[in-house]
């Protein structure tokens, strides 16, 4: 299992890399790519893969993040037009009859994922952009790493043994440790020259989030039943499960620069 991770590492760090320094229209078709591909990997665990809603589904997360390549007016334009287009939709199929479940997932996956997802575009596009994307992948990836160590080595107490039995208040105490020191170090690092009171306040707001966002995902799957959301990613799980961190991070970032530092 290792070999395998650090196989798929290896060949998707690069490309990763490459997307975001290359940023603009590829990193939008990219991002666009990867939700609409989670989209149908919740669908799938739902069981209602080939339906109409969920191409719709799909096809909506995909157009958020193209619209985010021209700025945040024309994606809450989207946005709009996601849930006129997708509650229209519902009225005019049986799904209206069904259980409410069906609406909100219709209109809530574009949402979730590609409303959130939107923001690396935005962020990769605004100033400093590429050296703040790469910033939120690594600090997420730091925290994640920590949460692993930390809670592999002396993780004994359960933090939601009802959502991810896996994860432990060590494990978590770990990435919240790991993330703060990460913000300083990539920082110094990358060149991007926060003030002293900057770090301090993105070391303490981005490790929780980036927790929130892994337990946001493990609830849902549980919800699913099932313990990745595909096979997709050899030794990773599904584009979802390499999402679900990332989703929180960047809009908290893009929004911090944007009405704090900025």
């Amino acid at each position: 299992m290792l070999i395998t991770r650090l196989g798929t590492a290896a060949i998707g760090i690069p490309l990763i890399a490459g997307t975001v320094w290359v940023g603009d229209a590829l990193l939008a078709a990219v991002v666009a790519v990867a939700v609409a591909v989670a989209t149908l990997e919740f669908a799938t665990a739902r069981g209602v893969l080939r339906t109409p809603l969920t191409a719709l589904a799909a096809a909506a997360a995909a157009t958020l993040p193209i619209a985010a390549l021209f700025g945040e007016t024309y994606l809450l334009g989207a946005v709009i037009g996601v849930v006129a287009v997708t509650a229209g939709a519902m009225a005019l199929t049986d799904e209206r009859r069904g259980d409410v479940s069906q609406w909100l997932w219709g209109i809530g996956a574009p949402l979730y994922l590609g409303g959130l997802a939107s923001h690396f575009v935005l962020l990769r596009d605004g100033p400093d952009g590429r050296e703040l994307l790469f910033f939120t992948l690594l600090t997420v990836w730091a925290t994640d790493t920590g949460a692993y160590a930390v809670g592999r080595a002396v993780g004994r107490h359960k933090l939601a043994p009802s959502i991810s039995p896996g994860k432990t208040i060590e494990g978590a105490f770990g990435s919240l440790v790991t993330g703060f020191v990460a913000v300083f170090v990539l920082d110094a690092a990358i060149g991007l020259g926060f003030d002293t009171l900057d770090l301090v306040a993105l070391g303490l707001l981005l490790p929780p989030l980036i927790g929130a966002g892994d337990l946001a995902e493990s609830a849902l799957k549980r919800a699913l039943g099932v313990k990745d959301s595909s096979g997709l990613v050899p030794g990773h799980g599904g584009i979802a499960d390499r999402l679900d961190s990332l989703l929180f991070a960047a809009p908290a970032i893009y929004y911090y620069v944007k009405w704090i530092v900025l």
